[in-house]
């Protein structure tokens, strides 16, 4: 064969597996589904334990927040069909109504002849259609030497005020959706947080495994700021909090996939009852193929993740986030989900209140104050996967500082909405009547943002380190010592959330516990003056 027909025969033969190629190519989508049918939806309200657990229900119950068809999920029917044309499903959100898939073109025109599907939205050309000085801040403080290395940015926020009221995060269960978590189940700084098992559930919506200790450490140094409790060496912002790790975060790539596990976790979240949700991640600029984000999308609408965000906020859940640390860099502005509506973005300060030079600016491009709150970012004491300390910047510490912060905020009143705690927070910041782009409303006061609440609801302020269950653990009668000689409603959930036993009592004379098994449970007693979380073990 010469030369000339070898050359014919070699391009003949690429041009023939670049057509092959063309026809097999899968590329990612997200397929919007119709409304759910009203029977559906009827047959699991009716039921919501079919969809939700009984601490989920719990909180939705206590907020007043009524159930709806964002969470009814998904039917298996609907996506064993879209499956059956050969499309891989990546993920699904009932909160979005929505599939994300691989799928060629031949397998995407199966799946629009569906009758079902409302609309596809091509990830690759992803796009948005709408149009559309910093103050310095000081603190002199002393405080307890208890709080160790994290006293720093513990007294910057008044947020030890709080914690000397009681509330370190007991009963409170928070969420990290982050990248990793090596070394939390080895390292000697995370032991009580292991030996009190503090981390009651742990999922890799990367990997679709039970496997969180691996990828990264960065979700252990964001666990260590809120978790660890180390008295007189570093004590955590809720050191008595229970937690789920969820590695949503890809650290080998920069894809929309991400945020469709962000959704996924927190819609996971929800569903167990977490009330606080931390998540040092954010998103605009993704490697090719896929399309990035533009600053007309930050409008806490236009993103997946910031409409996915939201939705958790109405759920009830605390959702915090960093703001991002694009401060120095060309793009500059916050990222997704700090954009989301009812969502908690946290920028960062040094030591002295300045704000950081790579907090990303505010506000959204629909003109709303972001951050909401600011938080030490600047050489921040953590520990790492070897169990040491360093020190490291970002907002990914400054968010999570203040979501441990937010947790005892919600211990402490367990009936207040998500939004008046958000306004509470707000308005009692650093800068709250003179905002700007990159603290937002300022740094945040927990002690003011506390007393606010307090006066709010119109609650005596009960000390509750004065207030013990003796003894505990219990045998037969759990007493409160130190309240005083009153009928209190109250009720008891065991270490799932599950509420086993509720009514009336005088906590003087106390409640038989005889019949109850042995385990780990949270008291709470309530009416229009006082409330009261209290954990004991039978």
């Amino acid at each position: 064969m010469n030369q000339n027909s070898t050359t014919l025969k070699i391009i003949f033969t690429i041009v023939s597996l670049l057509f092959i190629i063309n026809i097999s190519a899968q590329n990612k989508f997200a397929i919007e589904l119709k409304d759910k049918t009203n029977e559906r939806i009827e047959n699991f309200i009716n039921d919501p334990s079919k969809m939700l657990s009984q601490r989920s229900i719990n909180r939705r119950q206590l907020l007043n927040i009524s159930l709806d068809s964002k969470d009814v999920p998904i039917d298996n029917l609907l996506i064993k069909q879209c499956s059956e044309t050969g499309a891989t499903i990546l993920s699904s959100s009932k909160w979005l109504n929505t599939l994300f898939i691989s799928a060629t073109e031949v397998q995407l025109n199966q799946i629009k002849n569906l009758s079902f599907v409302s609309n596809i939205i091509e990830l690759e050309t992803m796009n948005s259609s709408k149009k559309i000085n910093i103050s310095p801040y000081s603190f002199s403080k002393n405080i307890n030497s208890v709080y160790g290395q994290s006293e720093v940015f513990v007294s910057q926020i008044n947020i030890d005020y709080v914690h000397n009221k009681g509330y370190k995060g007991e009963g409170v269960q928070i969420a990290i959706l982050d990248a990793g978590f090596q070394g939390v189940n080895t390292a000697d700084a995370f032991k009580e947080i292991r030996d009190r098992n503090g981390i009651i559930g742990k999922y890799n919506f990367v990997e679709n495994s039970t496997d969180v200790y691996k990828s990264d450490q960065h979700g252990t140094m964001v666990l260590s700021t809120i978790g660890i409790d180390k008295p007189n060496t570093y004590l955590g912002t809720a050191y008595k909090a229970d937690f789920w790790l969820f590695l949503t975060e890809d650290v080998n790539s920069e894809t929309p996939i991400e945020e469709f596990n962000w959704i996924a976790a927190a819609e996971y979240a929800d569903s167990v009852g977490v009330d606080v949700i931390n998540s040092s991640l954010g998103y605009y600029d993704y490697d090719r193929p896929y399309k990035s984000y533009i600053y007309n999308d930050m409008d806490g609408q236009t993103t997946f993740v910031s409409r996915g965000a939201r939705i958790g906020s109405d759920k009830g859940m605390l959702m915090v986030v960093s703001a991002g640390n694009e401060g120095n860099n060309s793009w500059k502005y916050i990222g997704t989900p700090a954009d989301a509506i009812d969502v908690i973005a946290v920028g960062a300060v040094n030591s002295s209140g300045t704000a950081a030079g790579f907090t990303s600016y505010g506000p959204t491009s629909d003109g709303r104050v972001k951050p909401d709150v600011s938080a030490m970012g600047v050489s921040v004491p953590v520990y790492n996967r070897d169990g040491n300390l360093q020190n490291v910047n970002g907002t990914s510490f400054s968010s999570p500082i203040t979501a441990g912060s937010v947790a005892c905020l919600r211990q402490a009143f367990p009936s207040v909405s998500v939004k008046n705690i958000i306004d509470a927070l707000q308005s009692t910041a650093s800068i709250a009547n003179n905002t700007d782009n990159r603290l937002g409303y300022g740094i945040a006061n927990f002690e003011s943002a506390y007393i606010k609440l307090k006066d709010l609801l119109g609650l005596k302020d009960i000390t509750i380190k004065k207030l013990k269950i003796t003894p505990n653990p219990v045998s037969e009668k759990l007493i409160i010592d130190g309240i005083d000689n009153t009928m209190y409603n109250y009720f008891i959930s065991d270490s799932s959330g599950k509420m086993i036993i509720s009514g009336k009592a005088n906590f003087q004379n106390g409640i038989n516990l005889s019949n109850l098994t042995k385990g780990y449970y949270l008291l709470v007693v309530f009416d229009k003056n006082k409330n009261i979380n209290l954990p004991f073990i039978k």
